[in-house]
């Protein structure tokens, strides 16, 4: 999988793009259609978003999108993942958390995992990111431009889970499998960025 980033352009986060690549691609191995993690400021409904999309339908390609990211897109049957973080929710991870605690009080991160407050904001961001990376594994294999949800692939189901039955979105097969993901990948992907 390649994986291109905009995340260079936002110094005050102080992600190494470099090792944050090779930790989802230790972790999310499965994923093998390419991959574009940018932060979005005018993403501010939600944290974080995946669509799965096709190149045939961008007008123009991200500035940070080099030329040999395009040809593997287009050896990919012209589909790529692409997962916006939202800028404001973000920031406050890195430099506001009393608000980004408050922002997130429904994830339950501090039930979870036993962490120094000094890592919350990587926390947060490996939950995150573990959640929709698991949405960009669950539909990678699909190549049809319309899709059934029901063709997606699943690794945790609710049968599966009885200690998660209290997850949100547990009513949601789909969302279910990625809050799912996000308890048990945050750690992995923290271990493998440290």
């Amino acid at each position: 999988m390649k994986i291109i980033t905009n995340l260079s352009e936002f110094s005050e986060f102080k992600i190494d793009e470099g090792v944050l690549k090779s930790a989802i691609i230790k972790c999310f191995s499965n994923i093998k259609k390419p991959l574009y993690i940018h932060i979005n400021k005018k993403l501010i409904q939600s944290h974080g978003l995946h669509r799965r999309d096709w190149i045939t339908e961008s007008i123009r390609y991200p500035a940070c999108w080099p030329p040999h990211f395009v040809s593997e897109i287009k050896n990919n049957g012209d589909l790529y993942h692409s997962i916006s973080l939202s800028y404001e929710y973000l920031y406050n991870a890195f430099h506001n958390k009393r608000q980004s605690n408050l922002d997130t009080k429904t994830w339950h991160i501090r039930k979870y995992f036993d962490f120094d407050s000094k890592d919350y904001s990587y926390i947060y961001l490996f939950f995150l990111l573990a959640h929709e990376l698991q949405h960009a594994q669950q539909c990678d294999s699909l190549r049809m431009k319309y899709f059934k949800y029901d063709n997606c692939h699943v690794q945790y189901k609710k049968t599966n889970w009885k200690e998660y039955e209290n997850v949100d979105s547990n009513n949601n097969v789909l969302e279910f499998d990625a809050e799912v993901a996000s308890i048990n990948k945050t750690l992995k992907l923290y271990e493998s960025y440290f």
